[in-house]
C-alpha cells in the first residue's frame, strides 16, 4: 500500500516539500543524457507514446518484482540508454528496465538480481549491522554500477527525490520519524536526498567544472564510452582522475568541446 500523498516538510530538502510529476522527471532525464558528451544521441532511446511495450506490471511480477502503478508507469516512459555500461555519473549507469521483456543471455545481470531481490542491508542507529529491509513498493532502483560498490539512485515516488544506496551503510542521526513513509531511507540509504531535478542539475555542473569528464569509446573494440572523475584527495592542485569503464584517450578534446558546447 502507498503511502499518503500528504507528506510533512523534509528536513533533507531544507524543510521543504517535494512534489512527483512523472513528465518532468522524463524530460529532465532525456535532457541530461543527450547532454552527456561521451554518450552518442543514437544510443538516448525515448520511449514511444503508449510507453515501451517490454515493460508492463505483468512482466515485471514474472520477475518478482513488485511495484506501484506509478513506478510502472514511469519504468514504461523513461528514456534509456543503449550500449554496454552507459555511465552518467561515478559509478552508476541506469538500470535499463527494457530488457526484462526479453529473454536473457548466459547470466542475469547483477542489477536484475539486485531489483528482484528488492532490498537493502540495514545499519543500526550504534553502527552494527541490521539485517536487509525490502525497498518499499513506490521505490524504484533508477542506476546501478559492476561491483559492490556502485552508486544505487533510488527515486521515490512520493516526492520525486533520489537517495543513494550503499552496501556497507552508513551511520548518522535519523532524519524522519518513525513512522514517517520517508524513514526507509535513514535505515538504508545516505543521508543526503535532493530531488531528481536538484541531482540532474549537481550532476551537469559536475561536467561543466570538469570535475567529471566523459569520454566517448575509443574505438578499441570495448565499444562503450568512459567516465572520469577528479579525485580530491590529494589536495588542492591534484591532476589525478579516478577511471570507470576507461576504453581510451582518443576523443579526448572532443568531449571536452562538446562539454562547453552543450
Amino acid at each position: 500500500m502507498a503511502p499518503n500523498t500528504y507528506l510533512l516538510p523534509d528536513p533533507r530538502l531544507g524543510n521543504k516539500t517535494a512534489c512527483y510529476d512523472r513528465s518532468e522527471i522524463v524530460s529532465n532525464l532525456e535532457a541530461f543524457y543527450a547532454f552527456l558528451p561521451h554518450v552518442p544521441s543514437s544510443a538516448v532511446c525515448r520511449a514511444p507514446p503508449g510507453g515501451w511495450p517490454s515493460i508492463t506490471a505483468e512482466i515485471l511480477r514474472e520477475h518478482g518484482i513488485h511495484k506501484t502503478t506509478a513506478v510502472v508507469d514511469l519504468l514504461r516512459h523513461l528514456p534509456y540508454i543503449d550500449g554496454i555500461h552507459p555511465w552518467i555519473a561515478p559509478e552508476a549507469f541506469p538500470c535499463d528496465y527494457r530488457i526484462l521483456g526479453h529473454e536473457f543471455g548466459r547470466e542475469t545481470p547483477g542489477w536484475v538480481s539486485d531489483v528482484q531481490h528488492g532490498e537493502g542491508n540495514v545499519r543500526l542507529p550504534d553502527g552494527s549491522p541490521g539485517g536487509t529491509e525490502k525497498w518499499p513498493p513506490w521505490v524504484v532502483q533508477l542506476t546501478t554500477g559492476t561491483d559492490r560498490e556502485g552508486s544505487c539512485y533510488m527515486l521515490d515516488t512520493t516526492d520525486g527525490t533520489v537517495t543513494q544506496y550503499c552496501v556497507v551503510g552508513y551511520l548518522y542521526e535519523p532524519t524522519y520519524d518513525k513512522e514517517d513513509p520517508r524513514a526507509w531511507r535513514d535505515r538504508i540509504c545516505g543521508a543526503d536526498t535532493a530531488t531528481l531535478t536538484d541531482q540532474v542539475k549537481y550532476w551537469r555542473r559536475e561536467y561543466r567544472e570538469m570535475r567529471l569528464l566523459g569520454v566517448p569509446d575509443g574505438g578499441d573494440g570495448n565499444g562503450y564510452p568512459s567516465l572520469y572523475f577528479r579525485d580530491e584527495g590529494d589536495g588542492p592542485g591534484s591532476y589525478g582522475w579516478e577511471e570507470t569503464e576507461a576504453s581510451g584517450y582518443t576523443a579526448l578534446n572532443t568531449c571536452l568541446t562538446q562539454i562547453f558546447i552543450r
